[in-house]
């Protein structure tokens, strides 16, 4: 079996982008991709993912869920009144620097690290700056600026990693999710009234649709009837 595609390379002419989950799921409902997971649990998308007790978990949200009441916490620690607007500002930039910088860097532990310092980011300026300071008047107005820059900044960081991030599926031998060979078997449980798929009899499946899954997740393929 060829090496997992971690993200690095691949940006070339034959660059495939992630899909969103919802993209997934209107195109196969019920596809085998796990709550929470946000993505398929097999090896090549180990990258994405964070597996406490075995069970796969998007890597990303789970550590901004992590890092925000950390961010929260720090922020009503600190005493803002001595901080410059500027210096509040440039203090949160910096926090979003490993942000910026992972699509670049595909280790698994700095994404670890710049998706829990996003958390802690987000927790830090939206509790800092819609309850702690006010730079300007009126009080409505820099709150409404405060979430305006914050969802600037999340579209802004999410179209940079979309166009450096490339899906692994784009060039995994067993095809692209949800129906490559390894999920295609919960593919088809859970399409079984599908009109076209419930054509095709889970158990002429090859019994090669296993390979390439994460080996904490044999035990799942193998039950699959």
């Amino acid at each position: 079996m060829s090496k997992p595609h971690n993200g690095l390379g691949g940006l070339g002419e034959n660059f495939v982008p992630m899909p969103s989950p919802g993209e997934i799921k209107r195109l196969a409902p019920g596809s085998g991709m796990l709550r929470w997971a946000h993505h398929p649990h097999c090896e090549r998308h180990d990258h994405h993912l964070v597996r406490p007790f075995g069970r796969p978990l998007c890597l990303g949200c789970t550590c901004v869920a992590l890092g925000a009441p950390l961010g929260i916490a720090a922020a009503c620690a600190i005493s803002w009144q001595s901080w410059s607007m500027a210096q509040w500002i440039v203090f949160h930039l910096l926090l979003l620097v490993p942000t910026a910088l992972q699509p670049l860097w595909q280790a698994k532990r700095f994404k670890m690290f710049a998706r829990s310092l996003l958390g802690f980011a987000s927790g830090s300026y939206l509790a800092s700056g819609l309850f702690c300071v006010c730079y300007f008047a009126p009080l409505w107005l820099f709150k409404a600026a405060v979430l305006f820059a914050f969802g600037a900044m999340l579209k802004l960081l999410l179209a940079w990693r979309n166009r450096r991030t490339a899906d692994p599926c784009s060039n995994c031998p067993l095809g692209m999710f949800p129906t490559c060979e390894w999920n295609l078997p919960r593919l088809l449980a859970a399409n079984a009234h599908d009109a076209v798929l419930g054509q095709i009899p889970i158990h002429a499946v090859h019994t090669a649709a296993v390979v390439g899954a994460h080996p904490a997740d044999a035990a799942v393929n193998r039950s699959i009837p």
